[in-house]
């Protein structure tokens, strides 16, 4: 049984309409390591930092999912739906960092396998 401790996520971009980097958006992370799990909603904006501070318990691997309200209205078309798959050899690799990235907005969760 390894540990998946979920540190932060940071928003280097949301969706700019209009061109002055303040759009709110409401992110959502979940996990699945045999059991489901949600965390959020977080309002974040262009240059937020989400303190998460989770630490889930996993066997072999745990998918982590990442959506924000615009990709929720477009659950339907799975090209906008982003994963990522973390196994237990990442073991005291110390924090890894993944993007959650798209046309509109970028996302980067910093993690860890302890």
């Amino acid at each position: 049984m390894r540990t998946l401790r979920l540190l932060t996520l940071y928003c280097n971009k949301t969706d700019d309409d209009n061109n002055n980097n303040t759009k709110v958006a409401e992110t959502f992370l979940t996990v699945d390591n045999g059991k489901f799990q949600g965390f959020g909603p977080e309002s974040m904006s262009n240059g937020s930092n989400w303190n998460i501070n989770a630490n889930i318990q996993f066997n072999v691997e745990a998918i982590i999912s990442f959506y924000d309200e615009n990709l929720i209205r477009k659950q339907s078309n799975t090209k906008h739906f982003r994963s990522h798959i973390v196994e237990e050899n990442e073991v005291l690799k110390g924090p890894k960092k993944v993007s959650f990235a798209s046309n509109n907005a970028n996302y980067v969760l910093t993690y860890e396998i302890i």
